[in-house]
């Protein structure tokens, strides 16, 4: 049986891991948007680099052998898709902005047209 103590202590553990991975993959989900916006490479670097702290908090929280398959899986799983998640967002909302400029010009092209 494992004492209270033990509990406590990987319960803990876990917490902390899971704030980290929360916490840095939040800082990527900041700074590399923000290099992108202000053509900063270097605040996307940050960005990267809170990635893979993020990367490696989950893979820490992984080792620990506290968690069962089904959550190792799922941490695993969120890690690796949380790595595309920025780009693949930042490319997502520049494809809906030219979208929206092109129909905006189209629809400015045929008012024209009335008058």
């Amino acid at each position: 049986m494992i004492s209270p103590d033990e509990i406590a202590q990987i319960v803990g553990t876990i917490i902390v891991y899971g704030f980290l991975f929360i916490f840095f993959a939040g800082m990527y989900a900041t700074f590399y948007p923000l290099g992108k916006l202000f053509k900063k490479p270097w605040l996307m670097w940050i960005g990267y680099a809170f990635a893979v702290a993020q990367f490696v908090s989950a893979m820490i929280m992984v080792s620990t052998g506290y968690l069962d398959a089904f959550w190792v899986t799922l941490v695993v799983f969120t890690a690796l898709a949380y790595l595309v998640i920025p780009p693949a967002m930042w490319r997502l909302v520049l494809a809906f902005h030219r979208q929206e400029k092109e129909q905006e010009s189209s629809i400015s092209h045929a008012h024209s047209g009335l008058y």
